[in-house]
């Protein structure tokens, strides 16, 4: 082993071994062949390597995906499953109701959001090429359940423990996983727009567009016309400095009035984000001459790992290493013998919330206007099994616009009747790219491919043509056009003046191709300008971007390079814990701190105060600075955000937002203290007020973390309080899938991502219930993180590198169910094979 710029690089590893019969859990780990029952003479040769990666080689493209998706099955059949009942809403069903019925009402909400026919509507409008992979993938995934079924090991443990057995998998099962990616996504941008207008009608719309921070313009990627910035304009000085104005948004419509969340609703909120790092250097920059690339997609941590890693080689056709989500056998990101692919998402406004005006219609039922037209809305009565409990059931609601969410979801009455629309219930929707991407070979195939798939993606390229290869951006997905731009900031009247116009053509979308800088950078990060009209029509894409810390801190460490850049720092880029927004808020704390004074009767303020002046910036788990920071900036925007809104709102506004907009909203009010944040109001100083708001949540995180840390300040450190617990479901049930609790890195605007704290609100909460929530722990778990790290590098074939967050397998009875999760918390990352002769 050697370890370059922190990172471990593994040059070999030595296989693993466990006994097992019949199929072999840890089987087959030799080049042969494994007879699929699926048409077609084709066999099927699946090599697994000593990182338990499968190496799927096949004569025919459905063969080859059957055996993938046998592969995947092996090793991931429990989450595919676990995730398809997610979407179905048939989780009770195994579970039973969970505490507080919470697991029930996740069920509901499902059921109400119908997805299990918009799979079915978009499967039977996919290309003949998508539903042929698909039906083999499904022939794969149910030749393993029959083998497993049939063996003396029998089916994964989870199923031996829960008392059941896996339905057969369909094809449309496989465009459900993919859809409901994107609807964790969507789920927080209807949330938001929700939060957005509770907000305002409590404080009103200044204070919603404070609070719920939109990115600037100024560090959009492409300009108005859809010309790419310069890295000089994008890459501004880290961190607060003179404060942009705010561009307030209009009210939300008359029919919101006093509307907010209450009950179920609540306690649904979102409580996890979604993100990703992306970027790729062309060979101009490069110790190989030739592209480089990187992707450490951000989901909510899961274990196993919430992606899936492998090899597909169907011969004479196409060559393809990467990552998937299990369920969905499409490359998202990867890499062939001639080109490069990652991605992030592209925070696509893709739901709409319509507030419905219904009435009673003659012989039963009910009726919708739309448009100055009634039309019928339709019933289904659905049953949910309940592991314990008596069937429940239900009817749910549809209008023309979409379900009726508030069938499956209390606590949105004073919204009115609301009916989601969203990309995926439209016709429009489609999957079919991703199965063109790993025959493309160059820019123009994979463009079209990219452009072929609608969940909003950014995809990063590079082709290794030429001395120093090339690499592009392509934006991709279904961009809804709407007639108002309320649309995108609230619910709206469904009565019409509110539809949907269309979608952002092909040409509108920005992309990019061999960019000057040799440099391209997504993370997350705003996209296009507010006035983005790249064809002479304004076109909306977002405008839920995230915060461009992330993307600011890669490039910065991208172009300060002082040699060519090594895949290893690639590697080490995606470690970073460097923050950006830290030392900039660290004077700003100190500074009030010095003109007002410690907090009295605190006995940890001097000591707390000396480390945070010491502290570098980097939220390492070591440090003692971040246990400082991170818990005073933490504990002062509750307390800002509390004290406007009221503690009930707070409630579903910390999950609900983005951490890092609820963030840069507390940089915009620290350094323009205003009424009516700190309690400002006429006649006060307001720099005064801030000072002293400044101080008070001192004391208050001093208190927290002595409770939590002890009195000794030296020992603070924020991995004592930032933790990482793999977090299976039946951990808690059977040992064997116990990872352990370990300290955790980074925050939520560092590029190696500590976590979104969808819990935070946790600090809010009374002390009995605060323990009984679990503390500062609960409050501060990695609920977030990178499902994979990885390196592409086709200079040489064999050149890339990659790390799980856990392992490649979900059954611990295998030993490849953690053997990454060390070397993923460790910083080291593993040599990926991919000629034949590579393959350990």
């Amino acid at each position: 082993m050697r370890r370059v710029t922190g990172v471990a690089f593994l040059l070999s590893a030595a296989a693993c071994s466990v006994a097992h019969d019949g199929s072999g859990l840890d089987g087959p780990t030799a080049e042969g062949g494994i007879a699929l029952g699926i048409s077609g003479p084709h066999p099927v040769s699946i090599r697994v390597d000593d990182r338990g990666m499968s190496h799927v080689t096949a004569g025919d493209e459905v063969a080859g995906y059957g055996g993938l998706c046998y592969a995947m099955a092996r090793d991931r059949l429990f989450q595919m499953d676990e995730l398809r009942r997610s979407a179905k809403g048939r989780l009770a069903e195994i579970y039973g109701p969970g505490d507080d019925d919470s697991i029930l009402a996740q069920d509901l909400l499902a059921r109400a959001q119908n997805l299990s026919a918009f799979a079915a509507a978009r499967y039977a409008t996919a290309s003949s090429r998508t539903k042929r992979i698909l039906q083999g993938c499904a022939a794969g995934v149910n030749q393993y359940i029959s083998e497993a079924k049939a063996s003396s090991d029998g089916l994964p443990l989870e199923f031996q423990i829960l008392g059941y057995e896996p339905d057969p998998w369909t094809p449309e099962d496989s465009i459900l996983a993919y859809i409901y990616v994107g609807v964790t996504f969507d789920t927080l941008t209807w949330f938001t727009k929700l939060e957005r207008a509770a907000v305002a009608n409590i404080a009103g719309t200044e204070v919603a567009t404070t609070l719920v921070k939109e990115a600037p313009d100024e560090v959009s990627m492409f300009d108005a016309a859809g010309n790419l910035n310069p890295i000089s304009q994008f890459l501004v000085p880290p961190g607060p400095s003179a404060p942009t104005a705010t561009v307030v948004n209009p009210p939300p419509p008359s029919c919101l009035a006093g509307a907010q969340l209450t009950g179920q609703a609540l306690r649904m909120a979102p409580a996890s984000g979604r993100a990703s790092n992306a970027w790729a250097v062309d060979g101009h920059l490069t110790s190989t001459g030739k592209p480089l690339l990187a992707t450490d997609p951000h989901f909510p941590h899961s274990t196993p790992s919430a992606v899936y890693v492998a090899q597909l080689k169907v011969t004479g056709q196409y060559n393809v290493t990467g990552w998937m989500v299990p369920g969905f056998p499409g490359f998202i990101s990867g890499h062939t013998e001639h080109i490069a692919w990652v991605p992030t998402y592209s925070l696509f406004d893709s739901v709409d919330l319509y507030v419905e005006t219904l009435r009673p219609a003659a012989g039963g039922g009910e009726q919708v206007l739309v448009k100055g037209v009634w039309k019928p809305v339709t019933r289904r009565v659905e049953t949910i099994r309940v592991k314990g409990r008596p069937d429940v059931q239900r009817t749910f609601r549809s209008t023309p616009h979409g379900p009726i969410l508030n069938d499956g979801l209390d606590g949105l009455e004073s919204f009115g009747t609301l009916a989601l629309k969203s990309t995926a219930g439209q016709p429009e929707w489609k999957v079919d790219g991703f199965f063109e991407m790993p025959a493309a070979t160059n820019w123009t195939q994979f463009r079209a491919a990219a452009l072929k798939q609608s969940i909003g993606w950014n995809f990063i390229f590079a082709d290794y043509a030429g001395p120093h290869g090339h690499i592009g951006y392509q934006n991709s997905g279904l961009a809804p056009q709407r007639q108002s731009p309320l649309n995108a900031l609230y619910p709206v009247p469904g009565t019409g003046g509110y539809e949907w116009t269309g979608y952002a053509t092909s040409a509108e979308l920005p992309s990019v191709y061999d960019p000057p800088s040799h440099i391209l950078v997504t993370a997350n990060n705003r996209m296009v300008p507010r006035n983005y009209a790249p064809q002479g029509r304004p076109v909306h894409l977002a405008n839920y971007w995230d915060m461009p810390w992330r993307a600011q801190r890669i490039i910065t460490r991208l172009t300060s390079a002082t040699a060519p850049l090594t895949p290893e720092d690639m590697a080490s880029i995606q470690l970073d814990t460097q923050t950006t927004i830290g030392l900039p808020l660290r004077d700003i704390y100190l500074g009030a701190l010095g003109r007002v004074g410690l907090p009295a009767g605190d006995p940890s303020a001097a000591d707390a105060a000396a480390a945070l002046q010491a502290w570098d910036g980097n939220a390492a788990a070591s440090s003692q600075g971040a246990a400082v920071y991170e818990m005073l900036t933490l504990i002062l925007l509750r307390n800002t955000v509390r004290d406007v809104i009221g503690t009930d709102e707070y409630a579903a506004f910390a999950p609900s937002v983005f951490l890092t907009n609820q963030l840069a909203g507390l940089i915009d009010v620290l350094e323009n203290p205003r009424a009516p944040y700190f309690g400002i109001t006429a006649g006060v100083d307001p720099e005064a007020a801030r000072d002293h708001a400044v101080r008070a949540a001192l004391g208050e995180a001093d208190a927290m973390l002595r409770d939590a840390l002890g009195s000794d300040v030296s020992a603070w450190t924020w991995g004592g309080i930032h933790t990482l617990t793999y977090n299976h479901p039946l951990a808690g049930e059977d040992a064997r899938f116990d990872i352990g609790t370990f300290p955790a890195t980074g925050d939520v605007a560092t590029v190696n991502i500590g976590g979104w704290f969808g819990n935070i609100g946790v600090l809010d909460l009374p002390p009995v219930d605060f323990d009984d929530a679990g503390g500062v722990w609960a409050a501060l778990d990695q609920d977030s993180l990178s499902a994979t790290r990885l390196v592409w590098n086709l200079a040489p074939l064999d050149g890339s590198l990659g790390v799980m967050s856990t392992g490649m397998s979900g059954d611990p009875r295998t030993c490849h169910y953690a053997d990454h999760a060390e070397a993923w918390r460790e910083g080291e990352i593993f040599p990926i094979p991919f000629t034949s002769a590579a393959i350990p």
